[in-house]
């Protein structure tokens, strides 16, 4: 393994709410990993978006932080030609231009890191995999739920079968119900919508712990018509603010409207079969007005476990048969010796074995992308792949695109149906690429 570290020149494209976040998270980077060998020292040199506020805004954050001011572009073109020793591109901009700017970088020889979703659709994911092939390029998806170390936890449990044999989970979130979640764009459907830019999280902490979903069987609506008003993303009184209160400022900057009409699918339901012989329930719902709901929960042989939620500090719950407590800390730690997280995650959250940690919201989310980085980094300096790459951001893209295209057919649908080069079921994607490229 390469212990040395190599610095590599960063830019960032897409200058929003959560590129400030991302900024956040190589703030914090920098004062933590870097320097740990084999790991990147990122050089944040340069940032792209065609709205002047939230680049400018973005740049003044990177002067405080680091010192020096990263150049400003309005779009990556002129920004690769002024600045020709870019070596990665963090993308942080909407879904719907993850395919093409990504391309665009990989083609010039740049390293992407992409938010979350990888792509609208499989053809999308498809084109900026081959993209990254053909450049020899790496190509990873910023998924930061499964980089919590108590999400690391989790998944050393169920691996050490601490349930027995995991049988079925149910995942339900329901909430978020006649607002604006986040941004206006999460409600347009050429803009990937809700259940994909939410949906993503979920599938993959479901693969992280039962590995790729084989059949989804589902049932899709548009229950809220009408979303009037931002859902508050700041603090309460005398509390850290959320990481989202960025998103006040950069919607403010790009005039976001306070009332819209969604027209994408707000909610879903539907039953998985996994490929390793696991089944679940899978229901996920941003139309629940009033009173919200949610709950995970898998259930093995021996007992049951509730995930560790991610970004909390709370860790994993685990009931044996016969027993109406849950493990104590202590005993699920011994069911799992040899887990450890990485040396970065460690440094970030202050060990390798915890069960549990008390940070506020804010530098919980700057640690975890912090870790998102650091994986990205790492692949680049070793030459290996990402944790979460193109098949890991393919796969979760597929599972909630089958969610349509099973409701929209009346049918169960196999992931690797729509996962295919050639894909056997792609009605829902298809009508999405070909307005994309219309538009």
């Amino acid at each position: 393994m390469t212990t040395a570290s190599t610095v590599v020149n960063l830019a960032i494209i897409g200058c929003g709410g959560m590129g400030n976040r991302h900024l956040q998270g190589l703030a914090e980077y920098a004062r933590s990993v870097a320097g740990l060998p084999g790991h990147a020292i990122f050089n944040l040199i340069a940032v792209s978006d065609p709205n002047a506020k939230n680049a400018t805004l973005l740049a003044d954050t990177a002067l405080a932080e680091f010192g020096h001011r990263p150049a400003i572009f309005a779009n990556p073109e002129a920004m690769f030609d002024a600045v020709p020793d870019i070596d990665a591109v963090d993308i942080t901009t909407e879904p719907r231009l993850h395919e093409s700017l990504s391309v665009l970088c990989l083609r010039a020889g740049k390293h992407v890191l992409v938010e979350k979703p990888m792509a609208l659709t499989v053809a999308g994911c498809n084109a900026m995999m081959a993209a990254a092939q053909a450049a020899n390029r790496v190509l990873a998806v910023a998924e930061n739920y499964r980089f919590d170390p108590l999400v690391r936890l989790t998944k050393a449990l169920l691996d050490a079968r601490a349930i027995g044999d995991p049988w079925m989970v149910v995942d339900a979130s329901i909430g978020s119900g006649g607002q604006i979640v986040i941004t206006p764009w999460r409600h347009k459907r050429l803009y990937g919508g809700i259940l994909l830019d939410v949906g993503v999280h979920n599938v993959d902490l479901m693969r992280y712990y039962a590995g790729p979903v084989l059949e989804v069987s589902a049932r899709v609506a548009l229950l809220d018509r009408v979303r009037k008003g931002l859902r508050p993303q700041g603090g309460v009184t005398g509390a850290p603010a959320s990481p989202g209160a960025i998103y006040a400022i950069t919607n403010a900057n790009a005039g976001m409207p306070e009332t819209m009409e969604p027209d994408v699918e707000d909610t879903a339901f539907s039953t998985l079969r996994f490929e390793a012989g696991m089944i679940g329930q899978w229901t996920l719902s941003h139309a629940g007005h009033a009173q919200g709901f949610g709950r995970k929960q898998y259930w093995g042989s021996e007992g049951s476990m509730e995930p560790a939620p991610p970004r909390s500090g709370t860790g994993p719950r685990v009931w044996r048969d016969g027993s109406s407590d849950p493990l104590t800390p202590e005993a699920m730690l011994s069911r799992v010796p040899g887990f450890a997280v990485d040396a970065s995650t460690a440094r970030l959250f202050g060990g390798e074995r915890l069960a549990s940690y008390h940070l506020d919201p804010v530098a919980i989310d700057c640690k975890i992308e912090a870790a998102v980085l650091s994986d990205f980094g790492r692949a680049i300096v070793t030459g290996t792949q990402p944790e979460v790459g193109g098949i890991e951001g393919r796969h979760a893209v597929a599972v909630v695109n089958a969610l349509f295209e099973s409701s929209h057919l009346n049918a169960p649908v196999l992931v690797a149906d729509i996962e295919a080069d050639v894909p056997a079921v792609s009605a829902w994607q298809h009508a999405i690429d070909r307005d994309l490229a219309g538009g």
